[in-house]
């Protein structure tokens, strides 16, 4: 079984983004970043600074960000990626006014953002990979919002880890796949490699590129979780699970598994939280115990599986699972686990046990807004 070389997590985005930047300034051949989210602020500004510097010293840069997570900044990155002469695209663009972006519409906005289905197909990866060596990832986009240092106490609980070894050449290989994506119609040829070849490293490393992956994946998951003896522990920011997934968790709990479930307490998109009501309902008056995380939004994306570690982008909800492209490590070094379960007693500390009465039955008004989102929970 392929294993990770090294290993290194982060529970904060300043000590996360601050390792980031000093690969940066150390990789010599390449930088590859794909990120669902690449905003304009304090801390990309000095990122895209130093993507700058190393594509001065003749290293090969390519960014590559998601059309609709990225929309609002898309036009200014396009320009100061322009001038540093970094490989920028877009996966999936949407429109954009013709009248405040002119030169923008002409290179990117129109082309191929009438199809639905690729407009409903985004990249959720949150990847940076450097001379493919070493790969950081997990659920921090390129934002200020996971940065004590510039949000203080507002900052969002992230998880993150970078890795090395053999396994990053297939993340590589990946991130060339969406990048040939964002001016390429068709990659037949090149996914059917992916279907035909048993991947050496998806004990390691979970990539969801074709439809059969997604299905293996999630697969994958119902039997871990069936198989789990001690514990799972999840975390996730958007708890959306399909009902075949609630059925593993509740079995495993009747089998004495130690089961728990971190949500946030405030999220930054109300309407998951709206339509997870009765989910969380239902688990709660199955004894299955949940917490909401109080101090910050929470944004990480984790699982403890008895040994296992798993940490990336997956969120447990329908997008993740159907349509958009997510990235996942599994870990099994005693260190990591060391670190995740101190963290998860940290995150505990910093929640408090949901009871069912905080989800008494809700007002009309309320009621119909749960009714709405739930209905809408396959686009969430």
């Amino acid at each position: 079984m392929e294993s990770w070389s090294q290993v290194r997590i982060f529970h904060s985005g300043d000590d996360y983004y601050a390792s980031m930047i000093e690969d940066i300034r150390r990789a010599q051949r390449s930088i590859t970043i794909e990120s669902y989210i690449f905003s304009i602020d304090p801390l990309t500004e000095t990122i895209l600074g130093e993507l700058a510097n190393a594509r001065s010293r003749g290293c090969t840069v390519k960014l590559v960000v998601d059309g609709f997570g990225s929309y609002s900044w898309i036009p200014e990155l396009d320009e100061i990626c322009s001038k540093s002469g970094i490989d920028f695209q877009v996966f999936h663009p949407l429109p954009y006014p013709f009248f405040r972006y002119p030169r923008y519409v002409s290179r990117h906005s129109i082309r191929q953002s009438w199809m639905i289905r690729r407009m409903n197909r985004r990249t959720h990866r949150k990847v940076a990979i450097f001379d493919e060596k070493r790969a950081y990832l997990g659920s921090l986009n390129f934002t200020a919002d996971h940065c004590a240092s510039i949000k203080g106490e507002k900052a969002w609980r992230d998880t993150g880890v970078w890795v090395e070894g053999p396994p990053v050449q297939r993340l590589a290989i990946s991130f060339q796949i969406t990048y040939l994506r964002t001016f390429m119609k068709g990659l037949l040829s090149w996914l059917n490699r992916w279907r035909r070849v048993q991947d050496p490293y998806m004990s390691v490393l979970r990539l969801n590129t074709t439809k059969r992956m997604r299905q293996n994946l999630y697969k994958d998951l119902l039997l871990s979780i069936h198989r789990a003896q001690t514990r799972i522990y999840i975390t996730t920011a958007y708890f959306l699970p399909k009902r075949s997934l609630l059925r593993a968790i509740l079995r495993a709990t009747r089998r004495g598994v130690d089961v728990k479930v971190l949500i946030p307490g405030k999220s930054d998109v109300p309407m998951v939280k709206w339509a997870a009501f009765y989910m969380v309902r239902f688990l709660l008056q199955r004894q299955l115990p949940i917490y909401e995380y109080q101090k910050s939004i929470l944004h990480a994306k984790t699982m403890i599986i008895d040994n296992r570690v798993h940490i990336g982008s997956f969120n447990l909800n329908h997008r993740s699972l159907l349509h958009d492209l997510e990235v996942e490590v599994i870990l099994q070094d005693p260190e990591s686990l060391n670190s995740m379960l101190k963290q998860w007693e940290i995150d505990i500390q910093n929640s408090r046990l949901v009871t069912e009465n905080d989800f008494k039955a809700p007002s009309w008004l309320a009621r119909i807004i749960y009714w709405v989102a739930f209905r809408l929970r396959y686009m969430l």
